[in-house]
């Protein structure tokens, strides 16, 4: 599946590399995968790097003696979204452990705090069941409007995100990834699902229905903001009635895919980038907000503003 990945938070199919016999042909199947599939690939001469993280490991003994050399070629790539992630890191957290949409309301604006997510299926069901909530807790008090939280989303798969939010998304393209000599991947909002292309990653629908339809919705944005919080405030850019406040974002707004190797790491390999309703492109750079503010205060401010749209001064 395409998930938007930071620090193993991670949007790309999960792929097998194939059982490895030694360090060094573990090596030089991790190198393919990044020859094959970054974005980044025609920023490296292959041949060289290849021959010469070999001669560096003519003497190591298990695959984690290889991550150096690996690493090395990454940053040739330059693509900081790129990364090579340890069996410990690569392993999801316990689903009671995941932190999970809250919301709150006040004075007819409702606000619905987004994290970030990585986990099981059953991580996803809890995300998801709890985002559901939290929007049915408020959904009648937003009488002027939404603030959408993202300040802390790190990242992870974006598709429970969008499911939680597909209320206010409304149905219909929302995004899509473009990359180099891949087709275009659409991402929409079908009947509460979030759906990629022609099929619908997430698992879970959202039964939530808006009492007011298309209120104005203001997106909080700070530093942390990255990956697949990125791709989700991608979603809701060149919406009308949307405006962001906060800081500019962490700057990976891309796609990667992710490859199972040997040993239980992983490689997390950049493919694409995200690109709004409007075909305007992201990527490696942050977003910046409509609305400077400093992050602490964006919620009194946003909360300001969405009163003055939706007429409630």
């Amino acid at each position: 599946m395409l998930v938007v990945v930071l620090l193993m938070v991670g949007a790309g199919l999960a792929t097998s590399a194939p059982v490895r016999s030694t360090p060094q042909t573990y090596l030089i199947g991790a190198l393919n995968l990044l020859r094959l599939h970054s974005m980044d690939r025609d920023r490296v001469d292959w041949p060289r790097a290849e021959a010469e993280a070999v001669r560096r490991a003519a003497d190591v003994t298990a695959p984690a003696g290889t991550y150096s050399m690996i690493r090395e070629v990454i940053a040739e790539l330059g693509n900081p979204h790129t990364r090579l992630v340890g069996p410990a890191s690569a392993r999801a957290p316990l689903p009671e452990s995941i932190d999970v949409p809250r919301s709150h309301a006040s004075h007819g604006v409702a606000v619905v705090r987004v994290p970030g997510f990585v986990a099981d299926p059953a991580g996803e069901r809890r995300y998801v069941a709890a985002g559901v909530a939290a929007l049915q807790a408020v959904e009648g008090q937003a009488t002027c409007g939404w603030v959408v939280d993202l300040r802390d989303n790190i990242g992870g798969n974006m598709w429970p995100m969008l499911t939680v939010l597909a209320p206010l998304l409304g149905d219909g393209v929302v995004g899509s990834f473009s990359g180099p000599g891949v087709a275009p991947v659409t991402w929409s909002v079908r009947d509460g699902r979030a759906v990629r292309g022609g099929s619908a990653p997430a698992a879970e629908t959202n039964p939530v229905r808006l009492t007011r339809p298309r209120p104005p919705i203001a997106v909080l944005t700070s530093k942390l903001t990255s990956s697949s919080g990125e791709a989700t405030l991608v979603a809701f850019r060149g919406m009308p009635g949307v405006e962001t406040f906060g800081a500019p974002t962490g700057g990976a707004a891309t796609g990667n895919e992710v490859f199972d190797l040997s040993d239980g790491a992983q490689l997390l390999i950049t493919t694409v980038v995200d690109v709004d309703r409007t075909g305007r492109i992201y990527g490696n750079v942050p977003i910046e907000p409509d609305h400077s503010v400093p992050p602490a205060d964006a919620e009194a401010v946003a909360a300001q503003w969405v009163r003055a749209q939706g007429g409630c001064g």
